[in-house]
């Protein structure tokens, strides 16, 4: 089943309006989770149990939120999140296709 995030962060991401959802599909789509290795930092830092599953989702809405300070230029963020989904998804390919 595909996960319904994963298509959210894909049209968020490629409409050019968020590097962070371009990023978390980039990072679904590669097989690697941001929110576990988030997790994991909050976990070493000895952060209770519950807060390391909510932390990760408020970290990536505020990241998102203030994308703008940190990418100011619309057309380099757009650049950014449409290179960061294509590159995964081509990547996916051949790392599926070296695989078999």
């Amino acid at each position: 089943m595909v996960n319904p995030f994963a298509i959210s962060w894909l049209w968020r991401g490629f409409k050019g309006r968020s590097v962070t959802f371009a990023l978390l599909f980039a990072s679904f789509v590669l097989g690697w989770s941001l929110s576990v290795e988030v997790g994991r930092l909050l976990t070493w830092l000895g952060v209770h149990w519950l807060y390391v599953m909510i932390l990760p989702g408020f970290f990536f809405m505020w990241l998102a939120q203030r994308e703008d300070r940190f990418v100011p230029d619309a057309a380099k963020r757009t650049l950014y999140a449409r290179g960061l989904i294509i590159a995964s998804i081509i990547l996916a390919i051949v790392i599926n296709q070296i695989r078999h």
